[in-house]
């Protein structure tokens, strides 16, 4: 990101992706919170946004949509496997396929099997406005990292939500993501379809981890927030979380789902 910062600045004006295959200085939304990597393992790309985007509403959830539609629509052939098959948004091949769900506002989790409540923190994204340029930071776990897997990501604030890598999810990893350059033009064609779709909320919505449930959410900053307990309802048009405090709904623009109170997720 600071990369591609310094791309702007230079004066390029147009669209461009940068991508690392490490990084020493990995950062989250939240001061404090690091996303640490090793070399090659992990797709490591911000997308720089041309001079004149204009920037929609609910950027973080955009995108976060737009990583998803990429993890659903890739082929399903693994590296080495034979044959293929493309997915569609809310498909699944079989109960072990695994599910994708977008955290608000900016996490993308993974759930092993329809029929399983286990769910890892899969992906990641920061989005940052630098005189005027749109950056988009998108950090994935592709590769499993044996003994190192508690490292790839830190969660010191949710110990429930361990971190996964696309690798375990699919048992092994798919052909689209096996060159990293590769990969990153495939989910930044699909985060730029995502951030031109005005029906983008709806869909959101359906993928939305929590949704129907009831939540901890801890409101505001995480280092001094209010824990509230509510049950999700689902976003606005703006993008703000809604929840059903008491038989009132209520909206937040900042915070985060600390915990979720259900045995197991579908999609409706």
């Amino acid at each position: 990101m600071d990369e591609a910062r310094s791309l702007a600045r230079s004066g390029f004006s147009g669209a461009a992706i940068v991508r690392a295959d490490t990084q020493t200085a990995g950062r989250g939304r939240i001061e404090g919170r690091r996303w640490v990597d090793a070399p090659g393992q992990s797709l490591l790309m911000t997308l720089l946004l041309p001079v004149g985007f204009a920037e929609g509403q609910a950027l973080p959830l955009r995108v976060g949509l737009g990583v998803v539609r990429a993890l659903e629509r890739m082929e399903t052939a693994k590296v080495g496997g034979a044959g293929s098959m493309p997915l569609e948004p809310g498909s699944s091949v079989s109960s072990q396929d695994p599910t994708f769900w977008l955290k608000w506002p900016n996490d993308v989790l993974v759930q092993k099997s329809v029929n399983t409540a286990e769910y890892g923190k899969l992906c990641g994204i920061l989005c940052e406005n630098t005189e005027g340029r749109i950056l988009i930071g998108i950090g994935m776990n592709l590769r499993r990292l044996e003994g190192k897997i508690d490292k790839i990501v830190s969660m010191q604030h949710q110990p429930d939500l361990p971190p996964a890598c696309l690798e375990e999810a699919w048992k092994g990893l798919p052909e689209v993501f096996s060159e990293l350059d590769r990969a990153a033009h495939f989910v930044a064609g699909h985060v730029i379809e995502a951030l031109l779709d005005s029906r983008w909320r709806s869909e959101y919505e359906r993928r939305l981890w929590g949704r129907g449930s009831t939540v901890q959410f801890l409101a505001g900053h995480p280092e001094h927030s209010t824990p509230v307990l509510g049950t999700c309802i689902g976003i606005d048009e703006g993008g703000r979380l809604i929840l059903d405090i008491g038989g009132a709904h209520q909206t937040f623009v900042s915070g985060e789902i600390a915990s979720l109170r259900v045995a197991s997720l579908r999609l409706v």
